[in-house]
């Protein structure tokens, strides 16, 4: 359970890296570490591409398109434009795109462990009468169908992520949105919705609170006074001649 759930207005992303508390992202740092995988953060080029889908998906007004300096940047940045257009010409997504908040922060209390945690969904949804929230994550993703996609939300940690931002925004939906960045020959890339069964926002559930706790008792573990040795006694020599 969450609670001081705080609306952070307007930030952008490294304003929102700069608020206490623990990401998602560092979430999935320590469960390599628990693990003794090496972590991957992905490579720059990689991270750029992104960058420019996520923003030309949900805040096309920020978005620039073109990078005249950096050729291979400004091919990013197309490719990236057409995947956004190719999941504004799909119906629902178009329509949760605008009637969607999008890119805000959020920070709440985990009840359990007394530890921050701060989430920036993709896009959150409130019904009109305020009755049901519903939160979306879009996902680019190089499978070669849904049921490939589905299998990643597991492998990738998207239920956890899911579980963890329904959980500190009271969302009752948790949906992904994903485009494929390399479709068959000939074809247009597909856009797959998937909303998130309750079975795997259990699963993702009970992986984040493990991580928490987790963290919790290294960061207690890291607070515990070291012992001091015993104190070896004198020779006895030494004590006759003092």
């Amino acid at each position: 359970m969450f609670t001081n759930l705080t609306h952070h207005a307007g930030l952008t992303q490294a304003q929102h890296r700069a608020l206490p508390g623990l990401s998602n992202t560092d979430l999935s740092a320590l469960a390599d570490q628990l693990l003794g995988r090496p972590r991957h953060a992905g490579s720059p080029a990689a991270l750029a591409f992104g960058s420019h889908f996520h923003t030309a998906t949900l805040e096309p007004h920020l978005f620039t398109p073109t990078n005249p300096h950096d050729p291979a940047d400004e091919q990013a940045r197309a490719r990236a434009a057409a995947l956004a257009r190719r999941i504004r010409r799909q119906r629902y997504p178009r329509h949760v795109l605008y009637r969607g908040q999008a890119e805000q922060s959020y920070t709440a209390t985990h009840d359990a462990t007394g530890l921050t945690v701060k989430v920036r969904p993709d896009l959150l949804i409130d019904s009109p009468a305020g009755l049901r929230r519903t939160l979306v994550d879009f996902k680019t993703t190089s499978c070669r169908d849904l049921p490939q996609f589905l299998a990643t939300v597991e492998q990738y940690g998207y239920d956890r992520q899911q579980a963890l931002y329904a959980d500190v925004l009271q969302a009752h939906r948790a949906l992904l949105i994903a485009v494929q960045k390399n479709p068959p020959k000939n074809q247009e890339p597909a856009v797959w919705v998937v909303e998130l069964t309750a079975e795997q926002l259990a699963n993702g559930r009970r992986k984040y609170a493990r991580l928490l706790r987790a963290h919790a008792e290294q960061a207690t573990a890291s607070q515990r006074p070291v012992p001091l040795l015993p104190t070896s006694p004198a020779p006895a020599r030494l004590l006759a001649a003092a």
